[in-house]
């Protein structure tokens, strides 16, 4: 295909996508999954995973290299698909692929349920569309406001049903992140984050300007200009999953180095390394889709992780947080029960852009995949670092 006609189908999402958009990206997911569903033991390794997610024994799951091909061909395409419909739905997450250069920073991705969903939803972010549609894309975003108006008293009532929790389950002393489990509330998150040490507002700040100085050169260009960076972080090596879904992804969407780059980044989050929070400190929107709730059984560290990064982010950067709606995601802190988003929406740096505490994604039925396709029930929340 000679520059020009691949340069008009890369402009045009039903060229690129064909009838069946959803068909198509889960195509790409099985094309990208072959050898796994070649392997003789596929079967017996997807049930021993099933078996260690049962029991929430997480690092049996991926820390054993066998598991991981056998984990992404069964559980990336519904979450893909999930993922490409959300970003579709919600204009203040196509606006991050719109714009000038963006970067997508996303925690626990290594399955590449990321990468297919958001690199989807680009094809319909070409920038050579948004010149044709201004008046609709201006529709849209009246829409969004008007939403973002109605969710106001549901936000208020969110926020007040907190606060009577956390006077209901406070101790006499704020209790702090370094304390036992038992006398752990939510509110010694949001105090920890509105005062932070001063070495983390001194790492903010660092990384606030070198994420300046970086993105400079890249805004010159011309060539890289409509370009996102996809930042796919684990704490296990996922490349041989992702190096060649990497190449179906440029191959099926048309998406060029000039439009997408994608990067790797392994290490615990926990850890909450320099080299993490420098990334937050560039990201324009960070993602924590299907992890959160895993992280948690670590409280102590994933309370401090969650305070460390919403104080690196950018004001304006965005985060979208999407898990299991349901026990999955209980979080036991003392005698009480809570779902895991109530401690970010209870953060004061963060601001409600949209929520759902249980929404569906739910596969078409017409849709063809060698395994089942599970529909999702979910919760939604997108934040904006105020």
């Amino acid at each position: 295909m000679d520059a020009k006609k691949l340069a008009a189908t890369a402009a045009d999402p039903k060229k690129v996508f064909g009838r069946s958009p959803d068909q198509y990206i889960l195509n790409i997911v099985k094309e990208s999954c072959q050898e796994a569903f070649n392997l003789p033991s596929f079967t017996t390794t997807l049930q021993t995973i099933k078996s260690h997610f049962f029991e929430r024994n997480y690092d049996a799951v991926f820390q054993n290299p066998d598991h991981l091909p056998v984990y992404s061909a069964r559980y990336a395409p519904s979450r893909a698909l999930c993922y490409y419909h959300l970003f579709r739905e919600h204009p203040v997450l196509m606006k991050t692929l719109e714009g000038g250069p963006s970067t997508v920073l996303c925690i626990g991705s290594g399955a590449g349920s990321e990468l297919v969903g958001i690199a989807a939803a680009m094809v319909h972010a070409n920038p050579a569309l948004k010149t044709k549609k201004k008046k609709t894309t201006a529709e849209k975003k009246d829409k969004d406001r008007d939403t973002a108006k109605e969710k106001d008293s549901s936000v208020a009532a969110a926020a007040a049903t907190a606060e009577t929790m956390l006077h209901e389950d406070g101790a006499k002393e704020t209790p702090t992140l370094a304390e036992d489990d038992n006398t752990l509330g939510l509110e010694g998150l949001a105090v920890s984050k509105t005062e932070p040490s001063s070495t983390s507002v001194s790492t903010t700040t660092t990384n606030a300007e070198d994420s300046t100085a970086a993105s400079k050169p890249v805004k010159k260009s011309k060539s890289n200009k409509h370009q996102v960076t996809i930042v796919m972080q684990d704490y296990v090596d996922w490349s041989s999953i992702l190096v060649p879904m990497e190449t179906v992804v440029r191959s099926r969407l048309v998406l060029g180095p000039e439009r997408l780059r994608c990067e790797t980044e392994v290490g615990n989050v926990l850890d909450l390394s320099e080299g993490l929070l420098q990334r937050v400190a560039k990201a324009d929107l960070i993602t924590f889709m299907f992890v959160l709730n895993e992280l948690f059984q670590d409280k102590k560290r994933t309370m401090l992780l969650v305070a460390k990064i919403v104080a690196a982010m950018p004001k304006g950067a965005h985060m979208l947080v999407v898990d299991s709606a349901g026990s999955f995601s209980n979080l036991k802190v003392g005698e009480r029960t809570y779902m895991v988003y109530m401690l970010l929406d209870h953060l004061k740096d963060l601001e409600i852009v949209y929520q759902d505490d249980a929404t569906w994604y739910r596969c078409p039925p017409s849709l063809t995949y060698p395994l089942k396709l599970e529909n999702m029930r979910h919760f939604v929340r997108i934040y904006k670092r105020r």
